[in-house]
């Protein structure tokens, strides 16, 4: 049976994991954005390869940590560059992918603009590792590395980063890249390579480079790769409405047989016109289930979970907002995206002026209804800049960091363009404390003698949803309450002080703590004297 997935409403149930979670739920890498070199442009794709954060994009420099473009500890890198994945800061692995200057009045999407209707695409829009790390291939719109001619796909030998001499001309960009132990997949826009016919998919063989006979065929751009988990088929994703002449769109699945004959696949995602379609941005597989992401215009542009043998669904998340990347760290699957619409999923948030997207988002790989939690795991980036202004690009990690990349120029409300990271409670610590808390208001109840009403607002924390709350008049604590805390429901709370003498005058303050002991302190509140 096909299907096509549209925007389904589910029942929602709670979860409530965090970086201290209930018992048997997962734990998330903590909100604190570790220290990270930027960018000056896009990051479109990440690859960790051990301790090595690779990364590629349209840009030109690499920075530090807290400072702006033009610094003067910036250092040139032309669309790729390579980071301690444990520090953040850069190695000297420093290739230029370029392209050739062309004119045009309509180029595609992030192409350099030179001026005078002038244009230079040489991004990197894709990196994948060989499974046994040897190897670093890159896709992209790029016809150069390092001036010598790789049109639109390269190979670096690792760990030394050298140039690899695979070379092949691609008549077209290669926007999604997979990798087994003997082929390395390529999909999107192309239409030929080396002069041979390939439909926007094809393949070329590890140990010779060679381009081999698997040439299955997609009527429209192939964005996203990933071998299945018994290596016996590739899963599709993108804009194509068909692959090898069949449905469904934006999904499907090809053997890894000489030719790419079809495989069953039964879940496609949303096509009603050309302007009303969803397409796929991402895919990744554990052990036994493959990934989703999608975008969609008013369609659905969340993310599912698939059987890899066939394609039947498992899971959906309908939050609105397309998703542009994902990976998978200890049963969770992250994803970036502009999300700004929950309200169907458990623990999901509703639309919100004043909090318009999160754009980091955390959910359980096997949640034990038909749709996943939202995990409370809230850090968040700004949309960024050109093309598309959609924040998060690009997800990665290596067991214990969890690189993102993207167009964003701040992270937490703190300036950091295209890069940062977070870590898992082994390699670091929860060091980042609740958000600000409003002065309270206080006042004395009509008709009582010695006491004070103190009311406040609730705030919340970007990695533990469970805050408690103590209540001090002047240094005193009086009052001590827990209380679940999400920033789209932050709660009225109050509490009445008593027994205090006629005549005195009394300030109070609160304080937040999340379970590691980080505080926030409210403003003082006003005095009031008890009459």
């Amino acid at each position: 049976m096909l299907v096509t997935i549209s925007l389904i409403a589910m029942t929602p149930q709670s979860a409530k994991a965090d970086t201290s979670p209930s018992l048997g739920e997962p734990v998330t890498v903590t909100a604190d954005a570790l220290p990270t070199w930027q960018t000056d442009g896009v990051i479109w794709s990440i690859a960790m390869v051990g301790n090595t954060a690779y990364v590629g994009g349209n840009f030109d420099h690499i920075r530090p940590p807290g400072t702006q473009p033009g610094d003067p500890h910036e250092i040139p890198r032309q669309n790729l560059a390579a980071f301690n994945a444990a520090t953040g800061e850069p190695l000297p692995w420093s290739p230029a992918a370029e392209g050739v200057p062309f004119t045009s009045t309509n180029p595609q999407k992030g192409c350099d603009n030179l001026g005078n209707n002038q244009w230079n695409c040489d991004a990197v829009r894709e990196l994948k590792a060989s499974p046994d790390g040897s190897k670093l291939y890159i896709g992209g719109d790029f016809t150069k590395v390092d001036g010598q001619a790789r049109k639109r796909i390269a190979a670096f030998n690792l760990p030394d980063g050298t140039l690899n001499s695979f070379s092949h001309d691609l008549n077209n960009a290669v926007r999604g890249l997979a990798v087994s132990d003997t082929a390395v997949y390529a999909g999107g826009y192309f239409t030929a390579i080396d002069g041979a016919a390939r439909q926007r998919l094809a393949a070329f063989d590890t140990a010779t480079g060679a381009l081999t006979t698997w040439a299955p065929t997609a009527d429209r751009g192939v964005h996203a790769m990933v071998v299945s988990p018994d290596g016996s088929r590739v899963v599709l994703g993108g804009y194509f409405k068909q692959v090898n002449g069949n449905p469904p769109h934006g999904l499907g699945a090809v053997h890894t047989d000489a030719t790419g004959t079809s495989a069953p696949w039964a879940t496609g995602v949303d096509y009603f016109s050309e302007t009303r379609q969803s397409h796929v941005t991402d895919l990744v597989t554990d052990d036994d289930t493959v990934y989703a992401s999608a975008e969609g215009a008013g369609t659905f542009d969340g993310r599912l979970a698939l059987n890899p043998d066939d394609g039947e669904l498992r899971w959906i998340d309908n939050c609105r907002g397309a998703t542009q990347a994902l990976t998978l760290l200890a049963g969770v699957l992250y994803s970036g995206s502009h999300a700004h619409d929950c309200s169907t999923q458990p623990d999901g948030f509703p639309e919100l002026t004043e909090h318009p997207a999160q754009r980091l988002l955390a959910e359980p790989t096997k949640p034990a209804t038909e749709t996943p939690a939202i995990l409370h795991w809230f850090p968040n980036t700004n949309n960024g800049t050109e093309p598309d202004h959609q924040g998060p690009r690009a997800l990665d990690n290596n067991g214990h960091y969890l690189w993102v990349g993207g167009e964003f120029t701040a992270v937490n409300s703190q300036p950091q363009q295209g890069l940062t990271r977070f870590g898992t409670m082994s390699v670091t610590t929860d060091t980042d404390k609740p958000v600000s808390l409003a002065k309270p208001t206080v006042s004395q109840p009509a008709g009582t003698t010695g006491t004070v009403k103190i009311d406040w607002t609730q705030t919340w924390d970007r990695d533990n949803k469970n805050l408690k709350y103590e209540l001090l008049r002047g240094n005193t604590v009086t009052h001590t309450t827990e209380a679940r805390s999400r920033f789209w429901n932050l709660q009225p709370m109050t509490y009445n002080d008593t027994g205090l003498p006629n005549g005195s005058t009394h300030t109070y303050s609160i304080r937040a703590i999340d379970p590691f002991g980080n505080t926030i302190w409210s403003p003082q509140s006003d005095p009031i004297q008890i009459d």
